[in-house]
This record gives structure tokens, sequence and C-alpha cells, in this order.
């Protein structure tokens, strides 16, 4: 039997996860959707895409800037609910390495937390430069990884380390843009024909009533994450999932527990004409 894609894997994972991603993780998400667009600048009367678009929300809220926006994803699950979410905008199922839109159609493009889901990044990101009018922006986030501020996934790094017993390596194509790295970043905006970034890090914080939801970010969210644990024995499994709910409740304050989960804020634009001088730098 053929070994299914990254990609395949993912797409598959998010059909089944939409049910969840409102309750469990939308809340720290969507912190990021000021931030995405103002870089954009204004965006009345222009036309948006939103790619990898989940539930719906980045659009609307897009919409309320007055953009005529619309949204594609690659599971069916998410365009479902982003439907039920916000009726009066438009979702699409869509490959975000193959977009159903024809050249220059967009005067902005954004991209919240989709790439790093992506087996060839680069594809999504050359789309995006190819579907954006001159002068368009393209923006996008990322998270930053255990080593980089984000708490919950500190935690599990820790877990794993104190219990694991096999060693697991995730798959080259499963980590190439998996955490925030800005000359990755760089180097994937240069290589599609955009301008140097614009780099902001976002401070997001997720904030958590019961110490179960934290790990639910993991079980029911994280496709990674989730692979690193099940790949240990039924007892060690236990063991991680006992220590990564003790940690978080060590950090409850005020009645809840805070992550923080910082975010990166990638910001290009299109060259005014395309294939002139462009910023060269990659460091």
């Amino acid at each position: 039997m053929k070994e299914k894609t990254f990609s395949e894997i993912e797409q598959e994972a998010w059909d089944q996860r939409a049910g969840y991603y409102d309750e469990l993780f939308a809340p720290i998400s969507i912190q990021a959707i000021p931030s995405i667009l103002d870089g954009l600048g204004s965006l009345a009367g222009k036309r948006h895409l939103d790619v990898a678009c989940g539930t719906g929300h980045l659009v609307a809220a897009a919409a309320q800037r007055g953009s005529t926006s619309e949204g594609i994803d690659f599971a069916h699950s998410m365009i479902k609910a982003a439907r039920k979410n916000y009726p009066g905008q438009k979702y699409s199922l869509a490959d975000a390495a193959r977009l159903p839109f024809d050249a220059e159609s967009f005067d902005a493009v954004t991209c919240a937390f989709g790439l790093s889901h992506l087996e060839n990044p680069q594809e999504a990101v050359d789309e995006a430069f190819r579907v954006l009018a001159p002068g368009g922006r393209f923006s996008f986030t990322l998270w930053f990884g255990p080593d980089d501020g984000n708490e919950l996934q500190a935690i599990v790094k820790e877990a794993v380390a104190e219990h694991a017993v096999r060693t697991v390596s995730l798959p080259e194509s499963w980590t190439q843009l998996r955490w925030a790295d800005k000359q990755r970043c760089v180097q994937l905006m240069q290589k599609a024909g955009f301008g140097r970034p614009d780099f902001q890090r976002l401070p997001i914080v997720g904030t958590f009533k019961k110490r179960e939801d934290v790990l639910a970010n993991i079980e029911k969210l994280s496709v990674r994450g989730k692979r690193v644990i099940n790949s240990q024995p039924a007892a060690i499994q236990q063991r991680i999932k006992e220590t990564i709910l003790s940690k978080a409740e060590a950090q409850r304050t005020n009645g809840v527990i805070p992550m923080n989960w910082p975010a990166l804020l990638a910001t290009a634009q299109k060259p005014q004409q395309v294939g002139g001088n462009q910023d060269a730098q990659t460091s």
C-alpha cells in the first residue's frame, strides 16, 4: 500500500478537526487577524483572498474593512464550517498550490498559519505571487516553536524528553516549515518574486480554564505532536500526557492557565513591475 504524503495526512486530519477548531484553537489563532490585516494597508474596495481559510474568521474580518474577500481551504469540513459561520461570505474548496484564479486578480492575499501544513510551501507562495496584482501584498503567519517562546510546545518537548523510550524523527517534508524561521521566509518570498518581507512578532497568548483543553490541543489538533507521542508504548504515552497536564496546571494563575503562543507575521509586496530590480538581501 502506497504511503500517504504529508499533505494527504494533513488534509485528512483537518477534515476531521473542524468540529474542534473553533472551540479549542480559534480563540488563539484569531488574535493574529488584526495585525495581518493592518499590514495590508487599506482594504476598502480591494479584492482579497485568504488561503487556508479554516473556519472563515479572517475573511469575515477583512470584509468588515471594506474588501471583497473570499477564502479557500483543502478541507471539506473547514469550508462547511466557514460557510455556516459566515453565510454571507464566499468559501471554496481548493488547493493552495493550484489556485483556481486568474493571474493578477487580487489586491491582497493572506495565509494565516497554513504554510506549515503544506508539503511544498514554495508552491503556495508562488501561487500567491501569481494571483496578486502588481503592488499587491501577501501576508502569512507561522507559529514560533518551543525554543522561541511557545510554552505548550515547550511543555510537550520536555514531557517527551522525560519519558520517551523510542526515538522518533519526523520526515523532512513534515518539518521544513514547522516553526517560524525568518531566513526560510525570506527565501520563500524572494524565490517567488516578492521583495524582502517585513517581519513582526505577535505576542499571542492562549488561555485555558481546564488543563484537559491544553492536552486536547495536541491530541485533537496537532498532527506532528500527536504522532511523536503515539509512537511510544501505551504506558509511556500515558506518562507523557500526565506530565503535560501536570506542567500545565503548574502555570495556573487567577483560575486560568495562560500559555504564551507567539507568532511570526511576514508581509511582502509584489513589485509594481515584475522582473525589475528587487532587494537581493538574504539575511
